[in-house]
């Protein structure tokens, strides 16, 4: 299959996503190979665990094909709608794996790419691994469950990370949950050939993972845990402009940057996944936010000016954080009827 390259080595299913050149972004064709992939081998005896692994050096996985929903989706918003059904059925799948199921997350893993990675198993980082959930700043919210991912990461920090989008390094991803182990460079190649030839995964990282450098997330946690105790966005912003340190007005810089309506529906979402106890209902949630968004113009502007123009100055609408009122953001998450996201 082009762009996936899916084979049994020894007794490991191996998926590459090979498409670097794109950063390994995932198309709906992708999607649809690795779902294939993992039911063929979840009851295949040959097959003791899964590894999922990117192609080249730069990235395991930047995301979604963002650009091809910014072209059709306008025209066929149900018909894009339908790569999200796929992709979200994928993580549930990923996250309910009765396999091993290893991610090699070096360099980018972001947006869709935590998707296929950080709801596994045993989700391995190393120098240089820089995870992200951006989508705030295009217009979307964090998805792919990134939403159920954040709202368990330590009190406050994880709506810092979705709504700001600030990148984690290797402590930062491994304190939010989005990974379990850090492996140095110099021993990161070393875990596909070992798994190959017949050792487990977990003697593995006994034996060669480390900790790393504390990172910020860990280090500021009491600070952004203070901003992020507040009943609304309006609040927590407050707080932090009230901080006068630098990290607080870096934090400042990177929330005002972002959509407003997306900011206060991904606070909105937050809350509302504390009340859930799986993976499953934080997708539906989210798969509301991805239909009418298709139906909108943030999502699309966003994307404009984050990839196709690139003059990184979207139009968002509201403008401002202060003009999203309470029915915007309830509107975002309306029931879908017959189109809801259904297990």
């Amino acid at each position: 299959m082009n762009d996936l390259i899916v084979q049994i080595e020894g007794n490991v299913g191996v998926i590459t996503l090979d498409r670097p050149k794109a950063l390994n972004a995932l198309s709906h064709t992708m999607l649809d190979g690795i779902r294939d992939a993992l039911i063929a081998w979840a009851d295949n005896d040959d097959v003791h665990c899964v590894l999922i692994e990117g192609a080249g050096e730069r990235a395991f996985c930047a995301g979604g094909d963002i650009q091809a929903i910014y072209e059709n989706g306008p025209k066929d918003p149900d018909g894009s709608l339908e790569f999200w059904r796929d992709e979200y059925k994928l993580n549930a799948m990923i996250a309910n794996y009765k396999k091993p199921y290893i991610a090699l997350m070096h360099g980018f893993a972001m947006g869709g790419g935590v998707g296929v990675s950080a709801h596994g198993s045993h989700r391995i980082v190393t120098d240089g691994s820089i995870i992200s959930m951006p989508e705030v700043g295009i217009g979307f919210l964090p998805d792919v469950g990134g939403t159920w991912l954040l709202h368990n990461a330590p009190k406050g920090v994880g709506a810092y990370y979705g709504i700001s989008g600030a990148r984690m390094g290797p402590d930062d991803a491994i304190f939010l949950g989005f990974a379990d182990a850090y492996v140095p460079n110099g021993k990161f190649a070393t875990i596909k050939p070992r798994l190959v030839a017949g050792e487990n995964i977990d003697a593995i990282l006994a034996d060669i993972s480390e900790t790393p450098n504390e990172g910020d997330a860990r280090w500021h946690q009491n600070d952004i845990a203070r901003w992020f105790d507040a009943d609304n966005f309006d609040e927590v912003l407050a707080n932090i402009e009230a901080d006068g340190s630098e990290f607080a007005q870096g934090a400042l810089k990177l929330l005002r940057r972002q959509c407003p309506l997306s900011v206060k529906s991904t606070f909105h979402a937050l809350r509302e996944v504390q009340n859930y106890t799986s993976v499953e209902q934080s997708l539906q949630l989210e798969f509301r936010f991805c239909a009418w968004s298709l139906r909108g113009k943030n999502f699309y502007e966003g994307i404009r000016a984050a990839v196709i123009d690139k003059d990184r100055n979207p139009k968002w609408e509201p403008a401002k954080l202060g003009e999203v009122t309470d029915k915007m953001v309830e509107d975002m998450f309306a029931p879908l009827g017959g189109k809801e996201l259904v297990f």
